[in-house]
């Protein structure tokens, strides 16, 4: 009996390590390679971006909700992650597209365009369809940080598959439909002379 439990031990031990062994790694996914500007280089180089999140976005989770069964429960996929926080992400794809410093830059004075992530999951109306949503507010702030100009922005976007992938291209899509809303709304406010104080140090410093 004893040998007889031994041997059913062995084996349990020995499916274990198996099954671990062929589980496959998690899926890591980013936003892609680096994507063509929307405007000419240093156009906007005096404004600043920040963008901010609340603390749940800190995490790397690719999050989804199930409308049709309980949409206030926020949930994530156990097998697939960002390869950073959605915040960083995001903010490198706009300064991508926009040719904007970051808060980190050089900039001692300048406009600060600043994104209060309210949203960024994939949320399921249906278990057979989904849709990616970006939702949130963008304020444009002077050198004193007096607010210029601010919007609110929801960005949707279908998920062509009904799984975390499809959601990650729903969410990467929507990410570039926000550059675009932004340049669009960065070039009227140039136009309408909401900018002209919007420099940066380093322009300020040749001028003299």
């Amino acid at each position: 009996m004893n040998r007889f439990l031994m041997w059913v031990v062995a084996c349990l031990l020995a499916g274990c390590v198996g099954g671990t062994r062929n589980t496959s790694p998690a899926e890591v996914y980013d936003f892609g390679p680096p994507v063509e500007q929307l405007a000419e280089e240093g156009r906007w180089s005096g404004v600043l971006l920040d963008i901010r999140a609340p603390h749940w976005f800190d995490a790397r989770d690719i999050e989804y909700r199930l409308l049709y069964e309980n949409p206030l429960k926020l949930r994530n996929y156990a097998r697939s992650h960002w390869a950073a926080a959605p915040a960083l992400l995001l903010s490198q794809r706009l300064r991508q597209q926009l040719g904007l410093p970051g808060m980190g830059g050089a900039l001692a004075t300048g406009c600060l365009l600043r994104f209060e992530l309210q949203e960024f999951s994939q949320v399921f109306d249906t278990p057979q369809r989904s849709r990616g949503i970006l939702q949130g507010q963008a304020s444009l702030l002077d050198g004193r940080r007096q607010l210029v100009a601010e919007r609110r922005l929801l960005i949707e976007q279908p998920a062509p598959t009904a799984d975390a992938q499809g959601g990650v291209i729903a969410l990467v899509v929507a990410s570039g439909e926000l550059g675009r809303e932004f340049a669009a709304w960065l070039n009227d406010l140039e136009k309408r002379g909401r900018l002209k104080h919007c420099r940066s140090t380093a322009g300020e410093s040749q001028s003299y």
